[in-house]
């Protein structure tokens, strides 16, 4: 690489054509000109100019060396006003999410782009893990996920939470009671808390990358007696699909049950009609955080996509 103060020194030579004045407007010396010029000619492996009394003019070599020294300034200038420049609605957005919510934010945020189209909208469908090893690589800039990470790694901030569903398909709870209102209510919840756990067994999973996660999570916070005695280890596997907008197409066959967030019966076809939500004794949520690289604030364009977010988490 040459040496940019060479480069400085050559390309003001050129443009007052006078060692003296070159070395005024440089600070230097005019032998200080003189051996920036004879060490730029020496790295370049030719002559850069001819001298001509008090002036210069330069050789064929020497103009393109002068319109190089140019172009970096340029570039140089150009990228010094970029950083002072930061728009709302402009620039690259690097966020990372699970399945279940991109289908929730994705349509929001391409209706932002739309407009705004000087916006690039950038989501990336992962696990939390992944979410977190992105970011920390700098290949995301703002992720959501629903555990609070290491805070000396990460910033991290709560901004709602998702309810998770045990989802069958319809008739599978046949006529198990449900909340009654007359006196036999203790004995219908023990029914029903006796009786679920054998139907999931009998039914078996449909098994997708979050399940596990999901069921240790439902069965030890729905205050079924029953489900938090119920390893998933246990539950027969009747399939597997990793694609989130297919899981429930086996369950409302009759294949088999899952658990998902509930919001995501909301985009599958004839979910009334096919599908039961299991009436869980406690609702059962995960909470969702904003996480980012710590000590470092996101530019102004993530503000409006964060509020939107948000808005649409908690709608």
């Amino acid at each position: 690489m040459l040496n940019p103060q060479w480069l400085d020194t050559f390309k003001v030579l050129v443009e007052t054509g006078n060692f003296t004045r070159t070395a005024e407007q440089r600070f230097m010396t005019q032998p200080g000109v003189s051996q920036h010029i004879k060490k730029l000619e020496v790295a370049c492996g030719c002559e850069l100019l001819i001298r001509l009394g008090k002036g210069v003019e330069l050789t064929e070599q020497g103009q393109r060396v002068y319109d190089y020294a140019q172009s970096l300034s340029k570039h140089e200038q150009a990228l010094i006003e970029s950083l002072k420049f930061d728009a709302p609605y402009e620039g690259k957005c690097l966020i990372g999410c699970s399945g279940a919510l991109a289908q929730r934010l994705y349509p929001v945020l391409v209706e932002l782009q739309v407009a705004h189209p000087s916006l690039s909208i950038h989501l990336e469908v992962a696990p939390n893990r992944t979410i977190l090893n992105s970011i920390h690589a700098s290949t995301l800039e703002l992720g959501i996920v629903t555990q609070q990470p290491d805070e000396e790694l990460f910033s991290s901030e709560k901004i709602g939470s998702e309810s998770l569903g045990l989802i069958l398909p319809k008739g599978a709870l046949g006529n198990l009671s449900t909340n009654s209102a007359d006196n036999s209510a203790d004995n219908a919840r023990s029914s029903q808390e006796k009786d679920i756990a054998d139907i999931l067994l009998s039914l078996g999973l449909i098994n997708h990358p979050d399940a596990m996660h999901y069921l240790k999570l439902y069965f030890s916070h729905s205050g079924e007696q029953a489900l938090m005695q119920l390893d998933p280890s246990r539950l027969p596997k009747r399939g597997y699909i990793n694609q989130l907008s297919q899981i429930l197409l086996p369950v409302s066959k009759g294949l088999g049950f899952t658990v998902l967030p509930i919001k995501v019966l909301d985009s599958f076809t004839n979910a009334t009609e096919s599908l039961t939500i299991y009436p869980a004794t406690n609702d059962v949520a995960e909470p969702l955080y904003f996480v980012k690289t710590p000590h470092r604030s996101l530019p102004l364009r993530y503000q409006k996509i964060q509020s939107l977010i948000v808005e649409t988490l908690n709608a």
